[in-house]
């Protein structure tokens, strides 16, 4: 039993004044311990015989007094220490899976790869472009002969890859198909090379619902343009690119074509205006229809006309035409002078 006036811990023949602090007593309990783990580490790393189990820690019997010490196993701080498993042992961590070594070339589709590589395109485009492949593979085929059309055209084939992806991920990408029979038809007629037919046929594939009319469109204005190849390939880009919903109709273009016999130039500038001013077609083919019909030579004042109603500026009002009566015939005057 301990004598009367000591506290807990004290050792005999200790004054109250000697007793060190619970922190000093801390320290110092830390410090022992450490030296007798890494003694009690030595000792069970060297393979002494015993009843237990091979490769275990000899128990620490430091760290046992500790624990039996109620100053010591109410601090939480010193309990976490101790471990709180059987005799104070410490419970070793679990060990971490070695980080998983990635192979550039396994995880890249050979053919995305070399498409990749002829085109010089960036790695993480290409792949980007692996990932939205895998996605797509029933049209792998059909999407890797189509991006090499398109890329081999392209002043940046990376740019223009991008762009492509972004619309493979949201479902707007065709890939090479055979062209639509209509399509063939505008092909031959109008002599439009391998990438317009191509450009049409993205076209009607995926507006399906306005094909007859966007088509039939693009005939009324193929018929008036002197680079039919580039104008075809335009006016698609305008509606697959959503610039416009539908193309102009041209009917009433072409009544006055042939009611003033406007040549070749002066139909093409037509047809252009009505392009340029679609929103306001109506009101600007009666401008061209009150010009025309003051002037004596219709194609000419058409093609004068043509750059300010293009870029939407207002015309005056033309001088009234003289109209002469016409030339009274020979016999005509003979039989008026007898009649008097």
């Amino acid at each position: 039993a301990g004598m009367a006036g000591m506290m807990p811990g004290m050792m005999r023949g200790m004054m109250p004044a000697m007793m060190p602090s619970p922190i000093m007593m801390i320290g110092m309990m830390m410090c022992q311990m450490a030296m007798m783990m890494k003694a009690s580490q030595a000792a069970g790393g060297s393979g002494g015989s015993g009843g237990g189990q091979e490769g275990a820690a000899a128990p620490n019997p430091m760290m046992a007094m500790m624990a039996g010490n109620p100053m010591f196993g109410a601090n939480p701080m010193m309990a976490g220490m101790m471990g709180g498993g059987p005799a104070g042992r410490a419970v070793p961590a679990a060990p971490q899976p070695p980080p998983k070594r990635e192979s550039e070339n396994d995880e890249v589709d050979p053919d995305v790869r070399e498409l990749g590589d002829y085109f010089n395109i960036e790695d993480r485009w290409i792949r980007r472009l692996n990932a939205t492949m895998r996605k797509r593979m029933d049209t792998k085929e059909q999407d890797l002969a189509k991006l090499y059309e398109v890329l081999e055209r392209a002043r940046s084939p990376t740019g223009l890859l991008t762009i492509k992806i972004g619309e493979m991920e949201c479902g707007q990408f065709v890939g090479k198909i055979k062209p639509d029979k209509d399509v063939e038809r505008l092909a031959r007629r109008f002599k439009l090379d391998d990438h317009v037919t191509s450009r049409l046929t993205e076209l009607v594939v995926r507006r399906k619902a306005t094909k007859e009319e966007d088509l039939g469109r693009i005939e009324q204005h193929l018929r008036y343009c002197k680079r039919p190849s580039a104008m075809a390939t335009l006016l698609a880009g305008k509606l697959l690119e959503g610039e416009v919903d539908e193309l102009p109709d041209l009917e009433e273009a072409e009544e006055l074509m042939h009611k003033y016999k406007l040549d070749e130039d002066a139909r093409s500038k037509l047809r252009e205006i009505v392009e340029k001013r679609a929103s306001e077609k109506t009101e600007v083919l009666a401008i061209v229809r009150k010009q025309l019909d003051a002037s004596a030579n219709a194609s000419s004042m058409l093609c004068k006309i043509a750059r300010p109603l293009i870029d939407g500026e207002r015309l005056p009002d033309p001088p009234e035409r003289n109209r002469r009566p016409p030339p009274a015939a020979a016999g005509d005057g003979e039989a008026r002078e007898r009649g008097r």
